[in-house]
C-alpha cells in the first residue's frame, strides 16, 4: 500500500504552527498544539455563479464535469444544434450536432468522449458519438426513446434508462462503444429521471414522471439489474444530476412550479442540502463530477430559458484528526 511520501513526495512535516498556504492532501503535524492536521474539501457546500451559456435552452444533451462540460442541442423555442463546452470558467460554442433534439434518451461521457441517444420530435433512436471536436452518427439504439435523461457511463461502456415512447417506459439500454443492447429494465416506469453514479455498473436513477404524477423513487443498477432503495426526500422530475454512486447530487425540478433544492446520495439514502441560487428545471448537469465538485446550466425558469451557470464546491480548509 502507498504511503504518505510516496504520494506527496515528502514525509508529514512537523510544523510549529500551521502553514500559511497549504496544498490540498497536505498533512502534518502541529507541535505547539500537538495534533496531526491536513487541509481538503470539508464542511459545508454551496452553489456558487459560473459562466453564463451563450445560447439560453433547456432539455439539452450533457455530461461532463466542472471543469470541463458539455451541453449539446435542447430548447429554445424549437430545437438547437448548438454545442457549447466549458473549461471552468467560460462557455465556448464547439461542434454542432448532426440532428437536432429535446429531450434526451440519454448521455454521458467526458467532455471529450460521450454519447448522445434519442430524443425528440420524434421520438429518434439516432445515437451520436462526440470527440472533443465533432459529432459522429454511430450505430442506433435498440429502441427508440425520449424523455429518459438518466444515462451513466463512458463512450465505450454506458447505459441509459426509463423515457417516454407511448408512456413512460422501464426500458433500460446499454452501449459498448459500437452497439447497443437491452438490459434489465427498471423496476419504475418513469420518464424525465435524474441521474447519478459515474460509471455504468453504478448508475443511480432518481424521481422523474411515474403515472399519475412524479415520483422520489430511487434505483440503484449493479451492472446486471436495478434495485429499489430509499427515495428522495422531494419527489420531482426533471432536474439534473451527476457524481459517483457514494456522494451524487440532484438540483432542480418541477414541480412548484420549479425546484431549487439539492439532494446528497452518501450510498444509502438522499439528504437535502444547499440550494440552487436560481429555481429551474431542464437544466444539465454534470455526470461525471467527483462528488465534492459539480455543475449546473442552462434550464427553464419562467417565463423563458436560463443560460445560467451554478458551480458547487465543498470549501477546502484544516482539519484536526483525531483518534476514534
Amino acid at each position: 500500500m502507498a504511503n504518505y511520501s510516496t504520494i506527496k513526495g515528502f514525509n508529514i512535516q512537523s510544523l510549529a504552527s500551521d502553514p500559511p498556504a497549504p496544498q490540498v492532501g497536505q498533512v502534518w503535524y502541529n507541535t505547539t498544539s500537538t495534533v496531526l492536521k491536513g487541509y481538503g474539501a470539508q464542511g459545508t457546500a454551496a452553489w456558487a455563479s459560473g459562466g453564463n451559456l451563450n445560447t439560453a435552452r433547456q432539455a439539452g444533451f450533457n455530461f461532463g464535469t466542472q471543469t470541463a462540460a458539455i451541453f449539446a442541442s435542447g430548447y429554445t423555442g424549437s430545437n438547437v444544434a448548438n454545442t457549447e463546452s466549458y473549461n471552468g470558467t467560460a462557455w465556448t460554442e464547439v461542434g454542432n450536432v448532426q440532428s437536432a433534439f429535446r429531450e434526451a434518451g440519454g448521455s454521458f461521457g467526458t467532455s471529450t468522449a460521450g454519447i448522445k441517444a434519442g430524443g425528440r420530435p420524434p421520438t429518434s433512436n439516432e445515437t451520436e458519438s462526440w470527440n472533443g471536436s465533432s459529432w459522429t452518427v454511430v450505430n442506433s439504439l435498440q429502441t427508440a426513446i425520449s424523455d429518459g435523461d438518466a444515462g451513466s457511463g463512458t463512450q465505450t461502456a454506458g447505459i441509459i434508462a426509463g423515457g417516454y415512447i407511448s408512456a413512460e417506459s422501464a426500458i433500460s439500454q446499454t452501449y459498448d462503444g459500437t452497439s447497443w443492447a437491452t438490459a434489465n429494465s427498471l423496476n419504475t416506469a418513469r420518464s424525465n429521471i435524474m441521474r447519478s453514479g459515474i460509471t455504468k455498473d453504478t448508475a443511480i436513477c432518481a424521481g422523474g414522471a411515474a403515472a399519475p404524477g412524479v415520483t422520489g423513487e430511487t434505483e440503484t443498477y449493479d451492472g446486471t439489474s436495478w434495485t429499489e432503495v430509499n427515495n428522495l426526500t422531494t419527489a420531482r422530475q426533471s432536474g439534473g444530476g451527476g457524481g459517483p454512486s457514494t456522494s451524487g447530487l440532484v438540483f432542480g425540478g418541477t414541480p412548484a412550479p420549479s425546484s431549487a433544492k439539492t439532494e446528497n446520495w452518501n450510498g444509502t439514502s438522499w439528504t437535502e442540502v444547499a440550494d440552487l441560487a436560481t429555481a429551474r428545471y431542464g437544466m444539465g448537469g454534470g455526470s461525471n463530477s467527483p462528488g465534492t465538485t459539480n455543475i449546473a446550466f442552462g434550464g427553464y425558469v419562467a417565463p423563458a430559458h436560463s443560460n445560467a451557470t451554478e458551480e458547487w464546491a465543498i470549501p477546502d480548509a484544516t482539519k484536526t484528526f483525531t483518534a476514534s
